[in-house]
C-alpha cells in the first residue's frame, strides 16, 4: 500500500542514511502499514527490537509521570521549583509549568563538568545561569527535564525507572521497554559508533548520570510504542483522566518560537519534520538518535519511526550532521502523506 514510503526507506538503506529502521503507520486500532529494513537484510527489526529512544523518553517517562502526579493531586503546574529544592534568587519564579513547556530559560548544557552524581544534580541545574529570562520563549531544555525527573522522584516516592515500570509500562502492557538494557540482550540496535557500546544510552548527560534520568535513557520497541500511542488516542486513559490529558495536549507557547504543550511537542504550520502529514494540534516528540512519534488524536492517525539514523550520519560524514536526520523525518512523513492520498483517491475512484 505505501509504495512511495517503501521506496524511500530502501533508498535510505542503500545510501547508508540508516542501517536499521522500523516504520509503523496506523489509524486508531488499525495498523495500516509496517515497513522494516536493515543493511543486513537477514536481521530486520521486529516488533520487539529495542532502540535507544533518546528524548522520546521525555514523553514516555517524564511527561507521563508528571501528568499522573498532577492527576493525583501530588503536583501542580503552578508549583514553584523552590517547593522541592533550594532555589537561587534568579530561579524564584521557576515553576513546573516552565519545565514542562521548555520555557525555563536554560538551553542545552553538559552535566559532565558538574562534579555531582544524579542524586544531587538538581543543585547544578539550578545554579546554571539563565540564557534568557524565564517564561519569555521556548528554549529546548534537557536540564529542565532532568530537574523535572528529580522532582517526580520526590513527589512519587521512587526512582524514575521504577516509577515508569510501575505506573506507565505495566498498565499499558509495555513489556519490553526498559532503562539500562546492557549488551547481553541481542535484539538491540546500536546508536553508538563503538560496537561494544550496544545497549548503552547515547545521550552523554544521561550516560554520565548513570543511565536513568528525565531527559533520555529509555530503550523501547515499535510494539511498546504502539501501546503508548493507543493511550494518547484514548486521551490519556488508563493513565490519567481525559481532562488532564486534554489540558496537556494544548499549545501553551503561542507567539513564541515553538509550540509546546505540557511535555508534548505541539505541531503547527512552522513544524517541518512531519512533512505536512499531521495537522495543527497533533502532538508527539523526536529523539536525537533517529526516533519520532506523532499522533493526530482527532483522526486517530499515527506514525512511529524508529531508526539508527544519527549514528549512521556520523559514520557517513565523519561527524554527526543532525540536520540530515531532521530532513529524513520530513521526507519520510511526506512520502507517507503521498501514499495515503493515493490510497484514498483509489478508494474514491
Amino acid at each position: 500500500m505505501l509504495h512511495c514510503t517503501e521506496n524511500y526507506v530502501n533508498r535510505l538503506i542503500a545510501r547508508g542514511a540508516v542501517g536499521n529502521i522500523a516504520v509503523r503507520v496506523g489509524r486508531g486500532d488499525e495498523i495500516l502499514a509496517d515497513i522494516t529494513a536493515s543493511s543486513d537484510g537477514r536481521a530486520r527489526p521486529t516488533g520487539r527490537t529495542l532502540f535507544d529512544m533518546a528524548s522520546v523518553t521525555k514523553i514516555f517517562v517524564t511527561t507521563s509521570l508528571a501528568l499522573i502526579a498532577i492527576d493525583r493531586g501530588l503536583l501542580s503546574c503552578d508549583d514553584p521549583v523552590g517547593k522541592f529544592f533550594p532555589t537561587p534568587e534568579d530561579k524564584r519564579e521557576l515553576t513546573v509549568f516552565h519545565l514542562l513547556t521548555h520555557t525555563m530559560g536554560i538551553g542545552h548544557k553538559s552535566m559532565l563538568g558538574s562534579g555531582l552524581g544524579y542524586s544531587d544534580i538538581q543543585r547544578y541545574v539550578l545554579e546554571l545561569p539563565l540564557d534568557i529570562p524565564i517564561g519569555t520563549d521556548v528554549l529546548y531544555s534537557c536540564p529542565g527535564f532532568i530537574l523535572l525527573g528529580r522532582i517526580l522522584e520526590e513527589r512519587l516516592g521512587g526512582r524514575l525507572d521504577e516509577l515508569f515500570y510501575e505506573l506507565v509500562a505495566r498498565p499499558l502492557g509495555m513489556t519490553s521497554s526498559l532503562f539500562l538494557p546492557g549488551s547481553e540482550r541481542g535484539d538491540i540496535v546500536n546508536s553508538n559508533i563503538a560496537p561494544e557500546e550496544r545497549g548503552l544510552v547515547n545521550d552523554y548527560n544521561c550516560r554520565y548520570l548513570g543511565g536513568v534520568c528525565g531527559n533520555a535513557g529509555l530503550f523501547s520497541c515499535i510494539d511498546d510504542t504502539t501501546a503508548y500511542v493507543k493511550m494518547l488516542l484514548s486521551r490519556g486513559e488508563p493513565l490519567v483522566t481525559r481532562g488532564t490529558f486534554e489540558a496537556a495536549a494544548r499549545n501553551y507557547t503561542d507567539g513564541m518560537s515553538e509550540s509546546r504543550g505540557l511535555g508534548y511537542l505541539y505541531v503547527d504550520e512552522r513544524y517541518s519534520q512531519t512533512g505536512g502529514l499531521f495537522p495543527r494540534g497533533s502532538i508527539g516528540h523526536c529523539g536525537h538518535t533517529g526516533q519520532s512519534v506523532f499522533v493526530d488524536v482527532e483522526s486517530g492517525l499515527y506514525v512511529i519511526v524508529l531508526s539508527d539514523a544519527t549514528v549512521c550520519s556520523e559514520r557517513r560524514n565523519g561527524r554527526e550532521i543532525y540536520s540530515e536526520v531532521k530532513q529524513m523525518r520530513g521526507e519520510l512523513h511526506a512520502a507517507i502523506k503521498a501514499d495515503l492520498a493515493c490510497h484514498l483517491s483509489g478508494l474514491l475512484d
